[in-house]
C-alpha cells in the first residue's frame, strides 16, 4: 500500500472523529493505532525496538536493567508501562507525552516507508492516561519533514504564502516560523536567505515542507508580482501577527496545581486576583513592565506562583502577557503546562539568527517562552548584550512579561535577571523558607525594585477550611538540581540537523 493510500484511509478515521484501533501489518509486523476524538492516542506494536521501554531508555530516563522490572510491574498493577513509568516517578507526565509523540511518530513512519497495509478497524474506546494527542494535520507535516529535500528555486521565481492557511495549530520549529514570518509578501529565495540567515539547503528543505502541505507556492516572478496572497494570509505587515503565526499548544498536560485554570473561583484563585490587583495598582504608579519572580531558595514555590500569575494577568482582555522561564538550570514552567521544554529562551540566545518569536508558543491568551532545556552555562547566556536586546523587543511587543526567575540562593543567576527587570516579587513559603535564606536574600536584592512578598503554602481562612491547604505541596529534594540532578538529555535531530 502507497504512503497516499495509507493515509488516505487514516484521514477518515481522524476527521470522522471514530473512535477505536487501527490495525496495520506487514508480514509479521503490527502496528496498532489507538484513535479517539479525532486524535491519535497512542501507537503500539510487536517490535521491540519501538518499545516504550526502549525509548526511555534510548531518553535517559531509565537504564536497560530497569525494563523488565518495570514490565513486571506494569503488568502487577494493570497499567501500561508508561503509567508504571509515570508511578515510579521515572519521569514526569510532560516528559512521558513527549516520549509517547515520538514513539508514534516513529512507528507511523515506519509502517508508511514500509507500506503496511489496513488490517482491520475495530471499534472500542480505549483511554489513556497521557494521550499522544495527534491530529492529522500534525502528521501530515511529520511525513512532509521525513521526507523533505533540498530542490532547485531560481533567481526569477518567488515563493508565495496561499490563502486561507490558519498555521497556529502545528507545532512548527524555530526556523520554519522564520521563513514563515517573512512570507507576508512574495519573497525571492535570496531574500529569505538574507532575511533568516538559513543556508540555501536548509532553506530549499523547508520550502519542500511548505509546498507538501500546500501552504506555499513557487511561481515565476511575473506572476507573483502582484500577488498579494501572503499579506491576506498572515495579516498586517506592520508589527509581528503573533495570533496568526505563534503555535497553539494544542496537546498541553496540564499540572492539577494550575488553579487558575483548574479551579476559577476556589480560595487559592482569588489570592492570585488579589495579587493581580496589588500589581495593577503598583503598574498605575510606576512603569513596572517586566517582573521577576524569584524566592530565597530553591523548593519554595516561586514557578508555581509565576504561572499562575502569568495566566491570571493574561485573562484581562486587553493586556497582551508573556511567561519567560529564566530557571536555565531546573526549567520547571514546561512541566506544569505539560509539553516540551524545547523550543524556548536557551535556544533563541544560543542562536544568531532567529528572532524571539520563533521560540515562543502561545496556550490560550497568554504567550510562553520555555527555557529550552537545561543548561551548562546560565550565567553566561543570561548575560549576553543579546538577552537585554531579548527584554527591549518583548517591552515592545507585551504590556507585560512575567520572569519565572531562579532563586537567590545558591546561585547567581536570579541577580542578573532582577537586574533587567522592573520589579521583584519574593516568595516565601511558609514552615520551609528559614529566615537566614530571607535575610541574605535582602541582601543582594534590589529594594526599589521588590514589589511586596508573596506567603506561600498558607492554610485558607475558616471560612475556606473545605479547600485543601495542601495545595502546594513540593518534593523532599532539598539541593538545587545544578548539583547534578538533573541533566540536558539527548535528544534525536530533527530534519534540519541531519
Amino acid at each position: 500500500m502507497t504512503v497516499q493510500l495509507l493515509l488516505d484511509h487514516i484521514r477518515p478515521i481522524l476527521e470522522g472523529s471514530k473512535d477505536g484501533t487501527l490495525l496495520l501489518g506487514n508480514q509479521s509486523e503490527i502496528i496498532k493505532v489507538f484513535c479517539r476524538q479525532g486524535l491519535i492516542e497512542a501507537v503500539s506494536s510487536n517490535l521491540e525496538q519501538y518499545h516504550l521501554g526502549q525509548h526511555l531508555v534510548t531518553e535517559g530516563f531509565m537504564e536497560a536493567s530497569a525494563v523488565q522490572p518495570l514490565l513486571a510491574e506494569s503488568r502487577r498493577q494493570g497499567v501500561p508501562i508508561g503509567e508504571a513509568a509515570l508511578r515510579s516517578k521515572l519521569l514526569e507526565p510532560a516528559e512521558l507525552a513527549d516520549v509517547i509523540r515520538r514513539q508514534a511518530f516513529q512507528l507511523l513512519r515506519h509502517a508508511l516507508e514500509k507500506q503496511f497495509s489496513v488490517q482491520s478497524f475495530q471499534v472500542s474506546a480505549t483511554g489513556f492516561s497521557v494521550p499522544a494527542q495527534i491530529h492529522f494535520e500534525n502528521l501530515l507535516l511529520e511525513v512532509a519533514r521525513g521526507d523533505s529535500k533540498p530542490f532547485q528555486v531560481y533567481p526569477w521565481q518567488l515563493v508565495v504564502m496561499n490563502n486561507g492557511k490558519d498555521l497556529t495549530h502545528l507545532p512548527w520549529y524555530p526556523q520554519e516560523l522564520s521563513v514563515l514570518s517573512e512570507l507576508r509578501r512574495s519573497r525571492t529565495l535570496q531574500d529569505l536567505a538574507t532575511a533568516t540567515g538559513l543556508e540555501y539547503v536548509r532553506l530549499t528543505k523547508i520550502l519542500d515542507v511548505f509546498r507538501k502541505l500546500q501552504v506555499v507556492d513557487i511561481v515565476d516572478e511575473e506572476t507573483g508580482q502582484d500577488d498579494t496572497k501572503g499579506s491576506a494570509a498572515v495579516g498586517g505587515q506592520s508589527r509581528f501577527p503573533f495570533e496568526h503565526l505563534i503555535p497553539e499548544i494544542s496537546n498541553a498536560v496540564l499540572s492539577e496545581k494550575l488553579e487558575v485554570l483548574k479551579n476559577e473561583f476556589s480560595f487559592v484563585s482569588e489570592q492570585f486576583k488579589a495579587l493581580k490587583v496589588r500589581i495593577n495598582e503598583t503598574q498605575a504608579d510606576h512603569a513596572v513592565q517586566t517582573i521577576a519572580i524569584s524566592s530565597p531558595r530553591p523548593q519554595d514555590g516561586k514557578s508555581l506562583i509565576a504561572v499562575n500569575l502569568a495566566f491570571c494577568l493574561a485573562q484581562d482582555l486587553d493586556r497582551r502577557v508573556i511567561l519567560v522561564d529564566g530557571d536555565l538550570r531546573n526549567p520547571t514552567v514546561n512541566r506544569y503546562l505539560g509539553v516540551s521544554v524545547e523550543p524556548g529562551l536557551s535556544g533563541y540566545l544560543e542562536n544568531g539568527h532567529l528572532q524571539p518569536y520563533c521560540y515562543m508558543r502561545r496556550f490560550k491568551n497568554l504567550y510562553i517562552m520555555t527555557a529550552g532545556g537545561v543548561c551548562t552555562n546560565p550565567v553566561e547566556l543570561l548575560s549576553q548584550d543579546k538577552m537585554r536586546e531579548l527584554i527591549q523587543y518583548l517591552k515592545t511587543e507585551f504590556d507585560t512579561i512575567i520572569f519565572d526567575a531562579p532563586p537567590f540562593a545558591p546561585i547567581p543567576d536570579a541577580r542578573i535577571i532582577m537586574g533587567l527587570s522592573d520589579g521583584l516579587v519574593l516568595v516565601v513559603r511558609r514552615g520551609k523558607t528559614p529566615f537566614s535564606a530571607i535575610e541574605k536574600a535582602f541582601k543582594v536584592l534590589d529594594r526599589k525594585k521588590l514589589l511586596g512578598i508573596v506567603f506561600n503554602d498558607v492554610k485558607p481562612m475558616l471560612l475556606h477550611t473545605h479547600y485543601d491547604h495542601g495545595y502546594y505541596r513540593y518534593g523532599k529534594q532539598g539541593a538545587y538540581p545544578y548539583y547534578g540532578t538533573r541533566k540536558p538529555r539527548s535528544r534525536s535531530k530533527n530534519y534540519l540537523e541531519s
